[in-house]
């Protein structure tokens, strides 16, 4: 009997062992984030005698994100961040005429995070990596037909640094690109009196600022 209760005792001790030694490796991020699109142009308009490109932009926001990261070894770390806001995107077709549809957008990526030379209190780093960015329209928009819910594949990559606070506190300064491709939000396929995009590839820039805290 005492010879369980030992045996027990050891792997209870263990498993916490074990859990604080992966939490020692966790830090959690939470901050405001700036979302700045850039716009596209297509120039198929320029055949249709308009002598004008059809355009799509995205307006500025702020949106919350949430960051999670796991250290390895020195210089490693991977990390999933979760960005939420509210913008709009309008499309100029070849004639000028311009449609609006507002989304509730999700950004959803994963990235492998390389430290760079550091000191105690600055730590900067680079990252590369990609995830999905969920465009659901909402109620607000003036397109004739009814916007679907979009996906898009998106490559990311940036720069950052963690400035040391306290031993458990940091404050981070992240500049953070995105290349995604723009939504249709189905429109262009399901009437061909109300396309909506240039079914190109835009750059956002995202600079963010995060309260992080390292178990």
């Amino acid at each position: 009997m005492k010879l369980k209760l030992i045996l027990v005792t050891v792997l209870a001790f263990g498993s916490m062992a074990h859990a604080q030694g992966i939490l020692s490796n966790l830090s959690v991020g939470l901050g405001f984030e700036g979302i700045f699109p850039a716009a596209t142009f297509n120039k198929t308009g320029l055949t249709n005698g308009t002598n004008n490109p059809t355009t799509q932009s995205s307006t500025n926001s702020v949106g919350a994100i949430a960051d999670v990261r796991y250290d390895f070894g020195r210089h490693s770390a991977v990390g999933l961040a979760l960005t939420l806001n509210r913008n709009s995107e309008v499309f100029f077709n070849a004639y000028q005429n311009a449609t609006r549809v507002q989304t509730n957008n999700a950004e959803m990526i994963g990235t492998y995070i390389f430290r760079l030379p550091s000191n105690e209190r600055v730590k900067p780093y680079a990252m590369f990596g990609g995830g999905m960015v969920r465009f659901a329209p909402n109620n607000n928009y003036t397109t004739g037909g009814t916007p679907a819910t979009a996906m898009k594949a998106a490559f990311a990559y940036g720069v950052g640094t963690d400035l040391t606070m306290t031993a458990h506190w940091s404050v981070r300064l992240q500049y953070r690109g995105l290349l995604r491709a723009d939504p249709d939000f189905k429109l262009s396929s399901s009437s061909s009196t109300d396309t909506f995009g240039t079914g190109m590839r835009s750059h956002v820039a995202e600079p963010s600022i995060q309260v992080v805290y390292h178990f």
